[in-house]
């Protein structure tokens, strides 16, 4: 049995459990299927389109500044407007890889001219910045494509970044960092609620969920790696506290869901987690990828699993290589870490036999 035909024979499944009240447009989603698979190419074909179509626009860009187009900060802008409006155009009205990829290339690029131009126009960097994320975020409105859905957010995020490094608000770094883990969180535990209350909202979870996996990891890169940003080593804890309250609902989900029950075994779980957050207080990029890991498994998000572990095994590394400690004690600490996160990891899955441990 093919792929399409398989959908179909799982619609059918599903409306013969559901009875009468089910109801589905069953040809737009086999149509949308069909879409897809027309476009599916794997991984090194889109790369290798997504490079050439970066080749193709910087080629004709390179032809424009031959032309004198850097000479002209008002013709930067209004390129850089042509090269967006054209981008969107091109996504809104074909649904094909090759169109796909190099209007994603004019887009950024697009991007980059506007800015630079308006820079060059003596306009405030602060408006040049809020102006750019309010092009992403209609971007976001006008078109639901995959990754020029992603590169919006980071677009937005890096906006938001961007203001408060160039207006030396480093500490308020913790409050972006808090602001995205609520938002991620909230995508992530109501991703059924989301998907099937609007069709555009479905189409822009994925990229905006992975859009906000990877914002939430650039905040966590700012603290995680001491002396990156001069940011307040003494208010280093502060974004801890949102991270330490999401944690501990997590666990409580999670330790909800495989069924733990025994007052002991939730005393042990709350209190290995308890010293795991202690443990991490001054070092909370570990704990903003402890919440990548639980969201990501809670809801078998593979891909952000994945990337969780590399950032968790990165961030501990990096807090591993800050310490002003010898290497004895350095050993010891992480030797120590890893039992605890172990027994955390079997605690929560139920691998071992709590009453034997006990």
């Amino acid at each position: 049995m093919d792929k399409l035909a398989s959908k179909q024979a799982l619609l059918d499944r599903i409306r013969l459990s559901e009875g009468a009240k089910f109801e589905c447009n069953e040809k737009a989603i086999l149509n949308e299927y069909h879409i897809q698979e027309e476009n599916k190419s794997s991984l090194a074909i889109k790369i290798l389109s997504v490079f050439g179509g970066f080749l193709a626009t910087f080629a004709f860009l390179g032809f424009l500044l031959v032309a004198g187009l850097y000479d002209s900060e008002l013709g930067l802008s209004i390129f850089g407007i042509g090269f967006i409006i054209f981008a969107i155009w091109l996504n809104k009205e074909y649904d094909k890889l090759i169109i796909d990829t190099f209007s994603i290339s004019t887009y950024v690029i697009g991007l980059a001219l506007l800015a630079f131009g308006l820079i060059q126009l003596n306009i405030d960097k602060n408006i040049v910045v809020i102006f750019i994320s309010i092009i992403a975020i209609s971007s976001l409105i006008i078109t639901q494509n995959y990754i020029l859905s992603f590169i919006s957010v980071l677009t937005i995020s890096g906006s938001f970044l961007t203001l408060i490094i160039s207006n030396d608000l480093y500490n308020l770094i913790h409050l972006y960092i808090a602001i995205n883990i609520l938002i991620l969180s909230y995508l992530f535990l109501n991703e059924s609620k989301i998907i099937s209350s609007n069709i555009k909202l479905s189409k822009l979870y994925n990229p905006v969920r992975i859009g906000l996996v990877f914002s939430l990891l650039f905040g966590l890169v700012t603290i995680g790696k001491r002396h990156l940003i001069p940011i307040s080593q003494n208010y280093i804890w502060l974004s801890s506290i949102v991270m330490s309250l999401v944690i501990i609902y997590l666990v409580y989900i999670i330790s909800k869901l495989n069924e733990i029950e025994s007052l002991k075994s939730k005393i042990l779980i709350y209190f290995l987690s308890s010293i795991i957050l202690v443990s991490t207080i001054y070092s909370p990029a570990i704990s903003g990828t402890i919440i990548i890991v639980l969201l990501s498994f809670l809801v078998n998000y593979k891909t952000g699993l994945v990337i969780g572990i590399i950032s968790f095994i990165y961030f501990i590394s990096q807090y591993y290589y800050d310490l002003n400690f010898t290497l004895l004690t350095k050993s010891i600490i992480l030797f120590s870490s890893g039992i605890v996160f172990l027994l955390f990891y079997f605690f929560t899955t139920k691998k071992l036999n709590l009453n034997e441990k006990i």
